[in-house]
């Protein structure tokens, strides 16, 4: 196999999203390990192999005898496996002394599963738009142009609340700042929209980008407004976007936190 095809089907293996294993078998069965997978053994039927890069967490009963091996393969792996009794009840876990953090896709991936994700979700967002008001009423207050608190609990609860902010750059602004987030999110080796539960879509560049253009029209005043020309307000978008890079590493670094304690209570 090539280097290239290789770096392909790892890349394509890192992003797999992860599902739960349940080895519950009525009859005695036995787990080893081969270089990357799991060997599940029962008399009488055909072998079957697990790949650990598709597992996030296995549950099993106790008829499956496990040897050090295959469980070596998953503590080395971060992937947990929990034994339980016969009414269902835990009786312990296995846990990795330093478990690899699940990639930034799989974790989006796990986290649609939860029914009630787009609620979770929009309670995020709401957050992160508090945040970004925050943020740009502080610089606004350093350059000479606070707002007075009646002003800025009114723009809260529109903004915050409800979604709605001051529009004063250009509409295509609204775009440009959507294809800043692909941008960003490709290089992150993640999808502008995946799919949830029940085939809900969390449309993640649309979502990212709103919080960008409400910052962009909170930031920007009434300069804009001045440039009648798009090359203009295109190099004003730019100028602004490079000063404001940091923004958007900060929402997808507190978005992967929000997943990954989600997903982690959730199991």
């Amino acid at each position: 196999m090539s280097t290239t095809a290789s770096r392909s089907r790892a890349t394509v293996t890192a992003t797999i999203a992860r599902k739960p294993l349940y080895l519950f078998s009525d009859v005695p069965a036995h787990i080893d390990a081969g270089p990357d997978h799991l060997v599940l053994r029962r008399n009488g039927m055909p072998v079957q192999r697990f790949p650990l890069a598709r597992i996030a967490r296995i549950i099993c009963n106790r008829n499956a005898s496990w040897s050090g091996a295959a469980l070596a393969l998953c503590l080395a792996e971060g992937v947990p496996v929990t034994w339980l009794d016969g009414r269902g009840h835990a009786l312990g876990s296995t846990q990795s002394c330093h478990p690899h953090p699940f990639p930034f896709s799989t974790l989006v991936e796990t986290y649609l599963e939860l029914p009630d994700w787009p609620k979770r979700f929009a309670n995020w967002l709401a957050r992160r738009r508090l945040e970004t008001l925050t943020a740009c009423a502080k610089r606004a207050a350093e350059c000479g142009h606070g707002l007075d608190p009646v002003a800025f609990e009114e723009l809260k609860r529109e903004y915050v609340y409800n979604g709605v902010h001051p529009l004063a750059f250009g509409t295509e602004g609204e775009g440009w700042c959507h294809a800043l987030v692909v941008d960003r999110l490709q290089r992150e080796g993640l999808q502008a929209c995946y799919w949830g539960f029940d085939a809900t879509p969390l449309e993640l560049a649309a979502e990212l980008a709103t919080l960008l253009w409400a910052e962009l029209n909170l930031d920007c005043g009434t300069l804009p407004a001045s440039a009648d020309h798009g090359v203009v307000l295109a190099r004003l978008f730019e100028a602004w976007a490079r000063q404001r890079e940091a923004r958007l590493l900060l929402h997808l670094g507190d978005l992967k936190r929000h997943l990954a304690r989600e997903v982690d209570a959730w199991h």
